[in-house]
């Protein structure tokens, strides 16, 4: 009988162990670092609700209600709807990215302030026209280039009247009480559109037009330096185009059918954080559900997001925030980048703990619309974004409860 080496057996099948383990070690790391097709999607980092500091805001769905008891309530429902046939003066004229204000109109009365530098969304003088042709509603948005060296800025303004009569009838009458107001303005020709009023104001550096169509009116008022008056007539043409083209879209809501538009469309005002103190539907300013093309008139840089189509929103709820819906997570995530992209002057700053997807900015841009810092967060198919004050480049802690609140809303709405 042959004599077994045991201590040679043992190191061929230690050899041929070592063998198959690298062989295997080679194909699991091959397998594994081997390039997978598609794109990387994104998703919720995990958020623990319960240890979130709210502070004092509430963290469940909050049913809403407009309320509604008077005349100018039920004419600013119209209003909000009207407001997404505005032209946004960012559309005729890329430098003016930033929002000014935006009003919604009822009667010869207006809600917000201070629109195009005045009193009111439209010029004092126009109230006794507006009351004498039955102003119905209407909305109003001005954008301007945030340079006080070589200022421009644009107001556009929508307003329905009871009918074709009514709205020629107001052209001119807005138009002559301008002209007393202002004497000396210069008449300037519009070539193609009748029931046309253009003018350029002595000082050069405004010009004012009122047009009719249909039962509708249109205002626009354009203020540039002095030195490209010569543009006037073409900036007043583009822009006409623009707001005509769209109101082609737009029949006006019997007033006995106001009360029947949608005030809160799917809910979806319930997913936001809801104001301590809401008043009547005409005296909350611009609360309420929109449609894509009425809230991109309350962006406030149009050149960060000027069109919500590549990221599916077909809805937007404001209240003390403003949820988006989305197409879906990818969307919304890819919506988040475009509210937060720091412009240059802006300041990246810390999120609220425990939410780690949440971005937030101090703003070098801010206006009675949108306060200076902000946070942006995810969830699911939603976007929320949530204002506040600070004192010079510290926020108010009252932001980051307010983001981790509107958050939770969010996650308990579903």
């Amino acid at each position: 009988m042959r004599k077994i080496d045991v201590g040679r057996t043992v190191a061929i099948r230690t050899r041929v162990l070592l063998a198959l383990f690298t062989t295997i070690l080679a194909a699991t790391t091959a397998a594994c670092t081997q390039a997978v097709a598609g794109h990387p999607e994104p998703g919720m980092t995990p958020v623990a609700l319960d240890r979130l500091d709210v502070g004092l805001f509430p963290t469940e769905p909050t049913d809403f209600t407009m309320k509604i008891d008077s005349a100018a309530d039920v004419y600013s429902l119209e209003s909000r709807r009207i407001l997404g046939y505005l032209v946004s003066p960012y559309e005729a004229d890329p430098d003016l990215r930033y929002l000014w204000e935006t009003n919604l109109l009822w009667g010869s009365h207006l809600l917000g302030s201070d629109f195009d530098g005045g009193t009111g969304p439209l010029p004092e003088e126009f109230k006794p026209v507006s009351d004498k042709n039955f102003l119905i509603a209407g909305a109003a948005t001005a954008r301007w280039n945030n340079s006080a060296r070589n200022e421009k800025r644009t107001a556009i303004a929508v307003m329905s009247f009871p009918n074709p009569d009514s709205a020629r009838a107001a052209a001119a009458e807005y138009s002559r009480a301008t002209d007393t107001e202002v004497p000396g303005r210069e008449m300037l020709n519009l070539p193609g559109y009748a029931d046309t009023y253009a003018a350029l104001m002595p000082s050069r550096d405004n010009g004012q037009l009122v047009a009719a169509s249909g039962s509708f009116v249109v205002y626009v008022s354009i203020t540039a330096p002095a030195e490209q008056s010569g543009q006037m007539t073409g900036r007043m043409t583009k822009i006409l185009d623009l707001q005509l083209d769209a109101l082609r879209g737009l029949t006006a809501t019997p007033p006995d059918d106001i009360l029947d538009l949608p005030t809160d469309p799917d809910g979806i005002l319930s997913t936001t954080l809801p104001s301590e103190y809401l008043g009547n539907a005409a005296f909350t300013g611009l609360v309420g559900a929109y449609s894509p093309t009425a809230y991109l008139n309350i962006e406030l840089d149009a050149a960060a997001v000027h069109d919500y189509s590549p990221y599916g929103v077909d809805l937007v709820a404001r209240n003390e925030a403003t949820v988006y819906r989305t197409a879906g997570a990818k969307e919304a995530f890819a919506l988040q980048t475009a509210l937060t992209r720091a412009g240059r002057y802006d300041d990246v700053i810390a999120g609220p703990p425990g939410i780690t997807d949440a971005r937030c900015l101090h703003r070098e841009v801010s206006n009675t619309t949108h306060d200076s810092f902000y946070c942006v967060v995810v969830y699911d198919r939603f976007v929320a974004s949530i204002d506040y004050h600070g004192i010079g480049k510290l926020p108010a802690p009252e932001l980051y409860q307010a983001t981790a609140a509107q958050y939770s809303i969010l996650a308990n709405s579903r």
